[in-house]
């Protein structure tokens, strides 16, 4: 529950670092626990509590070492029935243990290469030093029991170090980068003098700890590289255009010319080189030159006369000018159109040219063009 409030409480207020799992890193820990030493009084009363704290270095991912430290209270005991005694007695000591332990984590070594880091088992083997110390039960009850005087004569003192090897496992459970949660089981060998009583067989123990552990040290896990892939697309633009094409179209010039009543001079040559200039641009020309006269004076056949001297001295200019006769045709009508309300207006000749000119003619024309571009896919 400690571990997990710890993580919980870095992930809350930090951003996750990314560990490299595979690269060395330093831990220290605390544990907890009970052990019972094997012998020929009965292992339920020997049972005492443990605790225990270890500093060591993982090399890599699969094996590391640690110096690990261990004690508190040890019990040993008389079995009645071997040495005459009424009632079966046992005494407390103190005790702590030193081991040098070499750690093999097994879930590496035996797949390297797996995704998950939530769980390692791990095999430890060690050696180290027994110390204890504190013996004044036992003291007392060697002295009590002649049997037992006779047997383990006081000669220790009250204190005694004796050689302690080890091996055992451990199930960890990585609830964060930082924190682990572990099960230890553990079998140590003790030396026959470990408890004060020599029975010529070496005597082992058994514990079993709970422990929180703080791993720190970690290399930051180095980015993956990923080989850049390339693709070639084609993107495609649209947009317009305008493009101009060839038309052959119908126009129309039309001019008048005014004049003074009862003439038909003079005749305009700026007017005449206008119709002149459509001529020469227009294919198939035509030309109509219509000459009017006004109602309000003269005669219909005064009026008739004039209009068409007015029609014949606009064509006769033409002519003059370089147009070819044949296109132009010469109209007159006299006062029986008046083609304007204003009567002095309509002493006038009226020139309608017709003819067919080529254009360029503009059109939006809808277009796209295609590009090659080079993307990255991953």
């Amino acid at each position: 529950m400690t571990a997990a409030a710890l993580c919980f409480s870095m992930s809350a207020n930090a951003q996750k670092a990314e560990r490299d799992y595979s690269s060395a890193h330093n831990f220290i820990g605390v544990q907890g626990g009970g052990q019972v030493t094997f012998t020929h009084y009965k292992f339920t009363d020997l049972l005492t509590p443990q605790y225990a704290v270890q500093f060591g270095r993982y090399f890599n991912d699969k094996v590391g070492a640690r110096l690990h430290v261990m004690g508190w209270q040890n019990k040993g005991g008389f079995k009645a029935s071997r040495f005459n005694l009424k009632n079966d007695v046992d005494y407390k000591f103190k005790a702590i243990t030193g081991d040098l332990d070499l750690l093999m984590n097994m879930t590496n070594i035996i797949n390297p290469n797996r995704a998950s880091h939530a769980f390692d088992w791990v095999l430890l083997a060690g050696f180290g030093v027994n110390y204890g110390w504190d013996f004044d039960e036992y003291e007392n009850i060697t002295k009590s029991f002649t049997a037992l005087n006779a047997t383990y004569p006081q000669n220790c003192g009250t204190k005694h170090a004796s050689y302690n090897g080890r091996f055992g496992t451990q199930l960890n459970w990585n609830v964060c980068d930082a924190f682990t949660i572990g099960l230890e089981l553990q079998a140590n060998y003790k030396n026959d003098m470990y408890n004060l009583k020599v029975n010529n067989n070496p005597d082992w123990q058994a514990a079993a700890l709970l422990g929180l552990t703080y791993n720190f040290g970690y290399k930051k896990k180095a980015p993956k590289q990923v080989e850049p892939v390339y693709e070639t697309r084609l993107d495609t633009t649209w947009y317009n255009e305008t493009v101009y094409k060839k038309v052959t179209e119908e126009e129309t010039l039309r001019r008048d010319i005014f004049f003074n009543i009862r003439k038909s001079s003079p005749i305009s040559e700026q007017t005449v080189a206008e119709i002149v200039n459509f001529v020469n641009t227009h294919k198939d020309a035509k030309i109509v030159v219509t000459g009017y006269a006004d109602k309000g004076t003269g005669t219909a056949k005064v009026n008739m006369r004039y209009s068409r001297q007015r029609a014949q001295a606009v064509t006769a200019a033409l002519v003059k000018a370089g147009i070819d006769k044949s296109i132009i045709t010469t109209d007159c009508k006299g006062d029986t159109v008046q083609p304007f309300a204003e009567n002095d207006r309509n002493r006038v000749t009226i020139t309608v040219a017709t003819g067919k000119a080529e254009k360029d003619k503009p059109e939006t024309v809808r277009k796209f063009r295609t590009n090659e571009v080079r993307v990255r896919v991953n």
